[in-house]
């Protein structure tokens, strides 16, 4: 290499770093906040909420925006479109199998001690079925059943684990499966008698066992509720000094502006009864990685 062009290269290089700097200086004090859109909740009000307060308490502004599904939220993480996210688990779990790094968890929300996990995903069954307990799916007959969708942690990919836990690594070869779309509606599905097995959040069958008689038409018979909330997540770009504004101030925010709080946690049904947020890792998620143990056509499934 000569040194003329030497000289070129490092011009060149030295124009990206100088124009990278710029563009992620800007974003100091410009982020996009993003999450994904469920059903018809596009939950924009919640994250305006958060916005709000992080204009008022850290001096930043923050754009929000809503995308149609977890897989166009994951689309523009990894375009840099966004810098600060809110992933449900398996968005995020996602994220990092195949980018890991680019978004580095910050916070969840803490549900506190006294608080029983709205974050959990079960089974049901039809009564009619006399299923009343998961092993007895090994050798049921061919079923329908129903989930929520595919990038639901709540109600695809846990009860696809709990599946797997008893040896069916693949529920379309066990069962007649179909995605309906809402938690609430796999379980109307398993109540009308359009499915016989449903995965769903357990929150929906609290609701259901309260409005629609739903011990007497199904019963659950496996649950995981232990799952831990999805992240808010910076992009690594993201200059320190700025994600430590955004940890201190939501730190603070169910003490300092506790409308706000409530406002943004409202838009997700496992987020309601939380008390705060709190510091979180990616470590957090290891236990929930390795229940996929070597099912890798499980991850397939999700994605």
């Amino acid at each position: 290499m000569t040194n003329r062009i030497k000289r070129i290269y490092c011009g060149l290089l030295f124009a990206s770093m100088v124009l990278l700097n710029n563009v992620w200086g800007r974003q100091q004090s410009e982020l996009v906040l993003g999450t994904y859109t469920y059903a018809s909740n596009n939950r924009l009000s919640s994250l305006e909420a958060l916005a709000g307060y992080l204009h008022r308490e850290a001096g930043l502004t923050v754009t929000v925006k809503s995308y149609p599904n977890v897989p166009a939220l994951l689309n523009a993480i990894r375009a840099d479109s966004v810098q600060l996210a809110v992933l449900n688990t398996v968005g995020y779990l996602l994220q990092q199998r195949h980018d890991a790094g680019r978004m580095i968890p910050l916070l969840n929300l803490n549900l506190g001690m006294d608080t029983a996990t709205q974050y959990g995903g079960c089974i049901i069954a039809a009564r009619s079925t006399d299923i009343l307990q998961l092993p007895q799916l090994r050798n049921a007959a061919r079923y329908t059943l129903a989930l929520v969708a595919p990038s639901s942690t709540s109600g695809n990919l846990v009860p696809r684990l709990l599946l797997n836990s008893i040896g069916i690594t693949d529920a379309a070869s066990r069962f007649d499966t179909y995605y309906a779309g809402t938690h609430q509606q796999a379980v109307a599905d398993v109540l009308s008698g359009k499915a016989q097995l449903a995965g769903c959040g357990c929150a929906e069958v609290d609701t259901a066992k309260l409005r629609h008689d739903f011990d007497r038409k199904a019963v659950v018979v496996a649950s995981f509720n232990d799952i831990p909330l999805g992240p808010l997540a910076y992009h690594h770009r993201l200059p320190t000094a700025v994600v430590q504004k955004v940890q201190q101030a939501l730190m603070r925010i169910h003490e300092k502006d506790t409308e706000s709080f409530r406002t943004f946690c409202s838009g997700w049904t496992e987020f309601r009864k939380a008390k705060s947020f709190q510091p979180v890792a990616d470590r957090a998620y290891d236990r929930f990685r390795h229940m996929f143990g070597n099912n890798e056509s499980l991850w397939q499934l999700i994605q």
